[in-house]
């Protein structure tokens, strides 16, 4: 009954993608991804050139279509798309068509400046729930629609207006979800959570990585048992090595990584050899130099992204603000999809130097490993001599300790760099409910 109850909902909410997903789900070599990639970049190119004012422009400067058939080889000639390109022509960027498809509104998170506002459409999010039922189904063997799962997220309307609509509980009841707010977690909170997980023994556990990682400090802290689900999934922040070690021997289950964002939603999906597979079917992804040139099998890169579904504002080349390692083109795991090492976080989850250096927001964080008196921080480069230290302490303040996080930091940023420590009651989270470690306002 739920099922077809299910299935209905679905189908009536426009986001059925049983089409899409029969068209990728036998795709099993090289040579047919390939195919399937050439043929939608090919359609999104000519209909951007035909609709989006744009493109239409910068198209026929670089040449790339010749009597009317995109010539891929001229691909890598198109500008880079960023957040300042995209604030600044957004008009030129809408295609002219947009009112024939079911579209709406979406917005960037503005965690760390303006938020950038864009338009999505129906045939996007069907694409985008098939890649994402894709990697649950064919790379972690879930059927993820009808398992029992819980997700930790953050969400202020739960807050400020005491929960969610009718709709969205029996949304939720039909697809067996119960949300947990994280935007908040206070202990009495995380307490409830423990509980309701407990009770309702779910299959997957999904949510923020920080979300996840403050929870299962918290049951270890106070000895408190947690469920085992079948696996976890973190998403939305960036996972770092501690997190993941903590989150898996709390849960006592595999933890998978989860790559996804507000402008192109499904980007890549972690497998069992631990590489985030890039789910191409949703969109075409390059990781380049600051020289705008590939990099190679184990470089770090900027994240372009190309989404090829998207025809009410295509965003093509945009450069979505995250760094990534490229992975290996063949995965031990089989699955023929192209990878990724790791999404090593946001390009403002990194710090940078005044001669253009890159500091690793990770090697940050790691001066803070194993600090008992630290319950939670956050570091913030406000310019490039000044970094505030925000501490919420348990204790007494370690003095040698304190001292050595700042010679790895100066060791890192530069033994003339100004390190401001300020003590708090609380952290603030973004808009979304996410906690950044690392904050940078340089890159702003």
């Amino acid at each position: 009954m739920k099922k077809m109850l299910r299935a209905a909902i679905t189908r009536i909410r426009g986001v059925d993608f049983e089409r899409e997903h029969q068209e990728i789900k036998n795709i099993n070599t090289k040579e047919e991804l390939l195919e399937f990639q050439e043929k939608y970049l090919k359609n999104l190119l000519l209909h951007s050139y035909q609709n989006v004012p744009y493109y239409h422009r910068i198209f026929k400067d670089i040449g790339i279509l010749d009597n009317g058939t995109v010539d891929l080889s001229k691909f890598n000639e198109i500008p880079i798309l960023t957040k300042e390109i995209m604030r600044a022509h957004h008009k030129e960027l809408i295609s002219k068509d947009y009112k024939t498809r079911k579209w709406y509104y979406n917005s960037s998170g503005g965690s760390t400046g303006e938020p950038t506002r864009f338009i999505q459409d129906d045939l996007y999010a069907k694409w985008g729930n098939a890649a994402f039922y894709y990697w649950y189904k064919n790379i972690l063997g879930v059927n993820e629609p009808s398992v029992k799962k819980v997700i930790l997220w953050g969400s202020e309307r739960g807050i400020f207006e005491g929960g969610v609509g009718l709709k969205a509980k029996i949304i939720n009841w039909l697809t067996n979800i119960i949300f947990l707010n994280s935007f908040r977690m206070t202990e009495e909170d995380m307490k409830r959570h423990i509980r309701i997980i407990n009770s309702y023994k779910p299959e997957l556990i999904r949510g923020y990585a920080g979300s996840l990682y403050e929870l299962c400090r918290y049951a270890e802290r106070k000895n408190m048992a947690i469920y085992t689900p079948k696996i976890v999934v973190s998403a939305a922040e960036t996972l770092n090595n501690e997190m993941r070690k903590k989150i898996e021997s709390v849960f006592g289950t595999k933890l998978y990584d989860y790559y996804g964002s507000r402008e192109s939603n499904n980007l890549a999906g972690e497998c069992e050899e631990g590489l985030m597979h890039v789910l191409i079917f949703h969109n075409y992804v390059e990781v380049l130099n600051n020289h705008n040139q590939l990099v190679k099998e184990g470089e770090e890169g900027r994240v372009i992204v190309t989404n090829l579904h998207n025809y009410s504002m295509p965003l093509i080349r945009y450069e979505i603000g995250d760094i990534a390692v490229l992975g290996p083109e063949k995965c031990r795991c089989g699955n023929v999809l192209p990878t990724l090492k790791k999404v090593t976080g946001r390009i403002t989850d990194h710090f940078v130097k005044e001669d253009g250096t890159i500091i690793s927001g990770s090697a940050l964080t790691l001066t803070f490993n194993r600090k008992d008196w630290v319950e939670a921080f956050q570091i913030i480069q406000e310019d490039y001599k000044n970094v505030k230290i925000l501490i919420i302490r348990k204790g007494d303040v370690n003095e040698s300790e304190k001292i050595d996080i700042e010679g790895k930091i100066k060791f890192l940023l530069g033994q003339d760099c100004r390190i401001i420590w300020e003590f708090v009651h609380e952290i603030p989270k973004t808009q979304s409910g996410k906690y950044l470690y690392i904050k940078s306002l340089v890159w702003r």
